[in-house]
């Protein structure tokens, strides 16, 4: 059970590792951007606050940019590498990170996250990274 807790921060670092050789030496890699989050909702495990944050997420799916955009609760796991505590998942790939910046600041996604997300979430942790 250790590594549920582990796994996260060592994702979090080979990703940034990834994404700073990504840009190393003459050539700035750029291509599709997959932007994905892991979200804990303040009431863990209710089935109705889950059902709630995916809807309204959902709302945000034809926003410009977009390649593929799923959200999905967690699926319980028996494996030690899997992380499993976190209650809802979100993978949006966009084209580059021209159109990931576009989706974080479009008024639709904020007013969305504002008003109707953060407020069912107990902690939110995201990762991107650019597809080669």
């Amino acid at each position: 059970m250790r590594y549920k807790k582990v796994l996260p921060m060592l994702l979090a670092g080979l990703l940034l590792f990834a994404a700073g050789h990504a840009q190393a030496g003459d050539k700035v890699v750029d291509g599709p951007v997959t932007h994905v989050v892991l979200v804990w909702l303040k009431e863990p495990g209710n089935a109705a606050m889950r059902s709630k944050f995916v809807a309204a997420s959902r709302q945000l799916n034809d926003l410009p940019g977009i390649i593929n955009r799923h959200v999905g609760i967690v699926m319980p796991s028996e494996r030690a590498i899997v992380d499993d505590t976190f209650d809802v998942g979100v993978t949006v790939t966009l084209k580059d990170k021209k159109a990931l910046q576009a989706y974080m600041q479009h008024p639709r996604h904020k007013k969305i996250v504002n008003e109707q997300l953060k407020p069912l979430v107990n902690r939110i942790v995201a990762y991107d990274f650019i597809g080669e």
